[in-house]
């Protein structure tokens, strides 16, 4: 079945109509080509100065990202020695037990 279509596919490119290029379709294409800037190899310097200067307009979801990126580096290398000794531990919710009494 795929033979088929196959054929039939390339009867159809072969009965489509051909247009042929302009004379100056060379021309055009030098032109476009030389009013388009070129790359130019820049040192890391100008790199970074680049990189910076697009990052340095304060937006919101830079700030939250470089936040949230920050948070995670601090976290990931803090030490693991967190278990504090029974006698410094201090509950989260020691708040709600008053010591008063009711009145």
């Amino acid at each position: 079945m795929s033979d088929t279509h196959g054929e039939k596919l390339e009867e159809l490119l072969r009965s489509r109509r051909f247009e042929p290029a302009s004379p100056d379709l060379a021309e055009r294409i030098v032109l476009k080509a030389q009013s388009i800037p070129q790359n130019q190899p820049i040192s890391l310097t100008q790199w970074m100065k680049q990189l910076f200067a697009e990052f340095h307009l304060p937006k919101p979801a830079y700030v939250l990202a470089c936040t949230l990126i920050l948070g995670f580096a601090v976290g990931f290398y803090r030490p693991l020695d967190t278990i504090p000794d029974d006698a410094d531990n201090i509950h989260v919710q020691s708040f709600l037990y008053a010591d008063e009494e009711p009145l």
